[in-house]
């Protein structure tokens, strides 16, 4: 009874979103997101730290949310729990750098405008807590939570099959951005509140309310991987779809002969039931062949006389 009380003094504290994110009253802390194993269920925390749930081989910014940095303003990316220093800049000093040590080696960029953290074809080492520091006027910290998953989601599929992709979002809010895109390219097919690619548009169908992507009368050449990106205040949540698209087994001979066949068949039926009908009702009379002095008599039908 004591951990059910304490359960409902604690739902009492939260406000809960239609969405099913639980949100605190300062708004100035961002929502922590965290995706449970083999559901599509994310609980917030507020503790200031953006969630980042991408794929192995995906590019992802860490994102300062600043418009322009000042000259003096020094930029530090650390991470993991010993906050080691992967990139820094400060452009009065000349400092434009990221650290290339192994575990990095070539995937970091800096955005020199804005500060923002690129890592390229990131991969499942690189989970871990990023923190940024940007000493200012003021001293501005960021945290963000990456995880880098290497499961993806495979689907097979027959030529002409419909099938749709869930995002595992319940409710779309206003500042949720929604991307598809399609093959090796990355090519855009959808994205929320925009157009389509014309050669997907009597294809595909996105969801207003979830974002789910639905793929209709699906062909060979639809084979391939999937990938959604969903970006907002709080999190950052790739995941990919990959869908295998098989031909239709060829029909076989007996396939497309057989309804002739059939229908022969039963044409034939009802011929000879219609003459065995005809006999026995006495509607005509049948005169077989036979041989009289060397000739031959044709076979008669005789209508049966009128009674």
């Amino acid at each position: 009874m004591r951990n059910l009380s304490f359960i409902c003094w604690i739902l009492l504290l939260l406000d809960v979103s239609p969405s099913g994110h639980v949100k605190t009253n300062d708004e100035h802390n961002m929502a922590r997101i965290e995706q449970y194993s083999g559901m599509n269920v994310f609980v917030a925390v507020a503790d200031g730290v953006k969630t980042v749930v991408v794929m192995e081989g995906d590019s992802v910014v860490l994102d300062t949310n600043i418009t322009v940095i000042k000259r003096d303003d020094t930029i530090l990316w650390m991470f993991g729990d010993d906050n080691s220093i992967i990139a820094k800049m400060n452009e009065a000093a000349a400092i434009f750098s990221a650290n290339d040590n192994e575990r990095f080696r070539d995937r970091l960029e800096l955005v020199r405008q804005t500060g923002s953290l690129i890592i390229k074809n990131i991969r499942t080492e690189h989970t871990g807590l990023y923190q940024l520091k940007i000493k200012s006027t003021t001293e501005i910290s960021k945290k963000f939570s990456v995880t880098v998953r290497d499961d993806v989601q495979s689907v097979s599929l027959m030529e002409g099959d419909s099938v749709t992709l869930n995002t595992g979002v319940i409710k779309i809010q206003g500042g949720d951005q929604i991307v598809w895109k399609f093959g090796g390219q990355g090519t855009l097919i959808a994205h929320l509140n925009g157009t389509t690619d014309a050669r997907w548009k009597n294809l595909i169908k996105l969801n207003d309310h979830t974002g789910d992507l639905t793929v209709r009368n699906i062909q060979t050449e639809h084979s391939g991987d999937y990938d959604l990106e969903i970006n907002n205040s709080s999190m950052i949540l790739h995941k990919k779809f990959h869908i295998a698209v098989s031909e239709l087994p060829p029909r076989s001979h007996w396939e497309t002969t057989g309804p002739v066949l059939a229908g022969i068949v039963v044409i034939l039926i009802l011929i000879g039931t219609g003459i065995c009908i005809g006999l026995k009702m006495g509607w005509f009379e049948i005169c077989w062949p036979c041989k009289k002095s060397g000739e031959t008599t044709e076979v008669l039908y005789e209508a049966a006389p009128k009674q």
